[in-house]
């Protein structure tokens, strides 16, 4: 695991697990890798639980029963992923936040409006994959967003969407989790990620998005746009 504190995490970071049911017969490692490879997504340009294969220092490594990786030379911090994965269907993803990587913003100061509804999709499209590669049927999910005291809820990545400045987030910490039937994950998917989200958002003094934006940013992902 990471030392903390670190640099790329200062302000806060979010953080995406699950765990499948059942997952009856575990691949090894050395298979376990390649599953990985087969089921990563393409939803966009830094998908989760990603590695660079031309940086040897920046590897998915073997440490114990599971695989882990850090990409900490990345140079920001929405690009400074570590992650751990367990062949019986347990997955870890630690990111820093890509509001606080930009150059003409203020570290820490906000929080944009769509990216966890993005980020949060893909999570749980690969968490959809993995299962049926595994023949797991169902998925206990969860999302953590720190660092959050003091931010603003912005439309950064958005500027399209209307969104009234001032809506500062007065805790540190919002915590999520839900259970699902991994196999109607891909369709059921923006119900089950307004239900994951919609907690964060009420943080920041009760804002409520209006409920077609779910939708609208997920097709939008899938889409690549």
């Amino acid at each position: 695991m990471i030392d903390e504190p670190h640099p790329h995490y200062e302000y806060g970071w979010w953080t995406s697990a699950y765990e499948l049911h059942p997952v009856a017969d575990p691949p090894s490692l050395r298979a376990f890798m390649g599953i990985l490879e087969e089921v990563k997504g393409n939803e966009t340009g830094w998908p989760v639980w990603l590695w660079l294969s031309n940086r040897r220092e920046m590897l998915p490594r073997p440490v114990g029963q599971v695989i882990e990786c850090w990409l900490n030379e990345t140079g920001d911090d929405a690009h400074a992923d570590f992650w751990r994965a367990d062949p019986r269907g347990r997955m870890f993803l630690l990111r820093g936040y890509q509001e606080d990587s930009r150059s003409n913003i203020e570290p820490g100061k906000y929080l944009d409006l769509t990216l966890p509804i993005w980020r949060t999709g893909e999570c749980l499209l690969h968490a959809s994959r993995l299962a049926a590669r595994l023949g797991a049927e169902t998925v206990d999910f969860s999302m953590t967003w720190t660092g959050l005291r003091g931010r603003e809820l912005s439309a950064l990545a958005s500027p399209q969407r209307h969104l009234m400045p001032g809506r500062l987030c007065a805790e540190g910490t919002v915590r999520t989790s839900i259970q699902a039937d991994a196999g109607t994950i891909p369709d059921a998917l923006p119900e089950l990620v307004e239900r994951l989200v919609a907690p964060l958002y009420e943080r920041f003094e009760f804002f409520e998005p209006p409920e077609q934006m779910y939708g609208e940013e997920l097709t939008r992902m899938r889409r690549g746009i």
